[in-house]
């Protein structure tokens, strides 16, 4: 349902079509609770257990704690091995677990993603909020929490929740640079930095994902001129200081030698282009056919797949919405 659809004429005896300020700062701290809630319910309540997996979860956690022992926050490694395949900003926070609470557990290692999860609900209630008012924020955090997808991919330490998080917040600005003339730097520098944290989480493909959807969304409306607003400049000054040290740092301290490859190659040529065509090496990544890629959509959605959100049923602006969960 479309909530900005709802009457707004004074009802005699009834404030729950214009509550006062007290009312609605009430119900932002009670849906801020219950978000803080269910979060704790099932995210901290699933922290603990199961076991590291020893693919996967093993390879990442070691990767981390070799981190906080070589003191080598550059160059990932996995049993004094180069580990050149992965961005580095899950084994930081991991690291950083590790670091502070002197203590290398399951927990530890996935406390870092549960935070990231906190954060996801609560930009995807900001989100929500801003677009479909308090009952729609609370509703969007609500569906992601509880939803079946979100949770399993929490059961591995892989990052992808993580780029969820920035996806949505980097959306959050760019609609709100849809209804400023012109956009803040607040709002243009903010959108650099969420692309910039997902290029650090998963490489290109978080600064390819919300280009791709902005890019369609305003080839549909007929808004490409929207990007000369954006403060392009210094927008990409923003994202460069944010994403580019690192990428440097790991080029200039794994150059190539001779036949072996470096930094440059592998992270970009291998672990990017040569893996999307499938000719990565060595090979090992399986993939699904697309058609069942995009059918578990519709199980990750459970229990709430049955929700009309689809395009015909949104406003101009969030169209957006369907654009993101596309790429997500």
């Amino acid at each position: 349902m479309n909530l900005s659809a709802v009457p707004q004429s004074p009802s005699p005896g009834c404030d729950l079509l214009n509550p006062s300020p007290s009312a609605q700062a009430r119900f932002q701290v009670a849906s801020i609770l219950l978000i803080l809630l269910l979060w704790a319910a099932i995210y901290v309540a699933g922290m603990f257990t199961p076991a590291l997996l020893d693919d996967v979860d093993s390879l990442h956690a070691e990767a981390a704690r070799e981190m906080v022992l070589t003191h080598d926050w550059v160059t990932l490694h996995t049993d004094g091995i180069r580990y050149l395949e992965k961005a580095p900003l899950m084994y930081w926070g991991v690291a950083a677990s590790y670091t502070v609470f002197h203590h290398v557990s399951d927990w530890a290692t996935r406390l870092p993603l549960m935070l990231g999860v906190l954060a996801l609900l609560l930009v995807t209630y900001k989100l929500g909020k801003h677009s479909y008012g308090e009952t729609g924020g609370l509703c969007s955090a609500v569906v992601l929490a509880t939803a079946i997808g979100p949770y399993i991919f929490t059961r591995f330490q892989i990052p992808d929740l993580m780029v969820g998080l920035w996806l949505t917040l980097g959306f959050y600005f760019f609609l709100l640079s849809l209804e400023e003339d012109p956009p803040s730097r607040l709002t243009c520098w903010g959108f650099a930095v969420a692309c910039a944290l997902n290029v650090l989480t998963k490489g290109l493909i978080g600064l390819v994902f919300p280009a791709g959807a902005i890019g369609l969304y305003l080839i549909l409306t007929r808004n490409l001129r929207h990007l000369l607003k954006l403060r392009l400049v210094s927008s990409t000054l923003v994202f460069l200081v944010v994403a580019a040290p690192w990428h440097i740092l790991a080029a200039r301290r794994n150059p190539s030698q001779g036949p072996v490859r470096g930094f440059l190659w592998f992270y970009f040529v291998n672990e990017h282009f040569l893996r999307y065509v499938n000719k990565r090496v060595p090979p090992g990544y399986d993939t699904v056919p697309l058609l069942i890629f995009w059918g578990l959509l519709i199980l990750w959605l459970l229990p709430w797949s049955g929700l009309n959100c689809g395009p015909d049923s949104m406003r101009g602006t969030e169209q957006i919405f369907f654009l993101h969960s596309g790429h997500s």
